[in-house]
């Protein structure tokens, strides 16, 4: 086979004997953009005034086991199954089209090598934690079909400044910003960023790059802001965070005592008199009585025990003195201290995030406790199925990006399968029943 030649818009092919262009609509004119102000003196731009916002970010987060579990709760419902490559048949009755899956080998096995059921859960847990997804994608050697896909770990990325045509032309990759790296490809490694001026329609400039994806936030020119950023802006995360702190510290230093035990100061002198008993012989009956004391009031066993004690006549001021007297300490300590901040700021936290206190097990604000009926949880999740919808077409751009770059066909459409669950299982007639959602999430 004689060897196709490319070249800028144009390629031959001599077998065919054929020349083939490629052609876009141009635009009347070029959309403007508004480049920030930006005077720190390294390559990227910071994320956050420290430049560590995501690593600020995930420690508040794995201090709170509510906004881990609700934001692992959306990823679950946003991913579903898995995704399915399907194709769309007309219905023979006039109906809903059929979703038939799509089996050409190409698709299938991209899907199968870069294991995209198994990495995409990762892109939208940052989407859903940061607002920000990074990809990156290798092409082939002939640079005109993506290889492999991989799902970058948000934390570590931070984009370039703009260029002079207000472009991102990078993203820079590193573990290390806590250490303030300057960037050698080392510690701090860059990916070029897609540019569509690159792409002439048949072959890509670069070997690889990189794609940033989010959940858009207005006024931010680099990275977005996640909507629950609020409750750590007002301090509701901090209070929820720092309630457990504060009773752990309490139990820690506080002493509880039970028992005042008022022991007459002459009472050892006149019990064991001199010279019957040395000092020595005192202190070790005095020991010994204590040591009794202990026993006699300790254990569950010992409740509902009569106590008795003697008192002396004093002969001077003909009266009788007090004896040993046993006073029981009211525990004034309040154990539910703080807990409604703490409930409260829970309460903001999956607000923020958007889940249903019944889906992660708790229930609703201001309620006595408990996990909600199972209708709850169904409809809870149905709902929140339902909102999903501008989510997931973020999640899935990229796929349909791969499918027009390798030039797959423009007819396969791609979408998350969930498990049907508006019928208890006894009732269901599949009992695990599948379905691509769509027009019903």
């Amino acid at each position: 086979m004689k060897k196709i030649i490319v070249e800028g818009n144009y390629a031959i092919l001599p077998g065919a004997k054929a020349i083939v262009s490629t052609t876009t609509a141009v635009d009347a004119a070029k959309s403007k953009s508004a480049p920030p102000y930006d005077l720190s003196p390294s390559a990227w731009s910071r994320w956050g005034d420290s430049n560590l916002f995501p690593q600020e970010v995930l420690i508040d987060i794995n201090k709170n086991s509510v906004a881990l579990r609700a934001l692992d709760k959306r990823k679950r419902v946003h991913f579903g199954r898995g995704i399915i490559a399907y194709r769309e048949t007309a219905s023979a009755e006039g109906g809903d089209p059929t979703r038939v899956p799509v089996t050409d080998p190409e698709v299938v096995e991209f899907l199968r090598l870069n294991q995209v059921n198994l990495i995409w859960p990762d892109l939208i847990m940052g989407l859903e934690t940061f607002a920000n997804g990074w990809l990156e994608f290798v092409l082939n050697k002939g640079r005109d079909r993506i290889n492999r896909v991989f799902i970058k770990d948000p934390a570590y990325c931070r984009l370039s400044k703009m260029d002079n045509a207000n472009k991102i032309p990078a993203v820079y990759y590193s573990a290390q910003w806590e250490m303030n790296p300057s960037f050698d490809n080392v510690k701090v490694v860059s990916l070029p960023m897609y540019d569509a001026s690159k792409y002439n329609g048949l072959v890509y400039a670069d070997p690889q790059f990189a794609m940033h994806i989010f959940y858009r936030s207005f006024n931010k020119s680099f990275y977005h802001l996640p909507l629950w950023n609020a409750v750590r802006v007002n301090k509701w995360m901090y209070i929820a965070n720092i309630v457990p702190t504060l009773k752990a510290a309490i139990m820690r230093n506080q002493m509880t005592i039970k028992y005042h035990i008022q022991i007459p100061d002459d009472y050892f002198t006149n019990r064991y008199p001199s010279p019957d008993y040395t000092k020595e012989q005192r202190e070790a009956k005095r020991v010994e009585v204590l040591t009794e004391m202990d026993g006699f009031l300790a254990d569950v066993e010992n409740s509902g025990k009569a106590f008795i004690s003697w008192a002396f006549y004093n002969r001077v001021k003909q009266d009788y003195l007090t004896g040993w007297k046993i006073e029981v300490i009211q525990n004034k300590l309040d154990n539910t201290a703080y807990l409604p901040d703490s409930q409260a700021a829970n309460s903001e936290i999956l607000f923020s995030i958007g889940v249903d206190p019944c889906l992660i097990g708790a229930g609703n604000p201001g309620e006595s406790i408990g996990a909600g009926s199972g209708s709850d949880k169904r409809e809870a999740y149905w709902m929140l199925n339902a909102d999903m919808g501008t989510d997931r077409s973020v999640t899935l751009a990229p796929l349909y990006f791969i499918r027009d770059f390798n030039r797959w066909d423009p007819t396969i459409q791609f979408d998350y399968v969930t498990v049907d669950t508006s019928q208890t299982q006894d009732q269901h007639p599949t009992k695990t029943a599948k379905r691509i959602d769509k027009t019903q999430a």
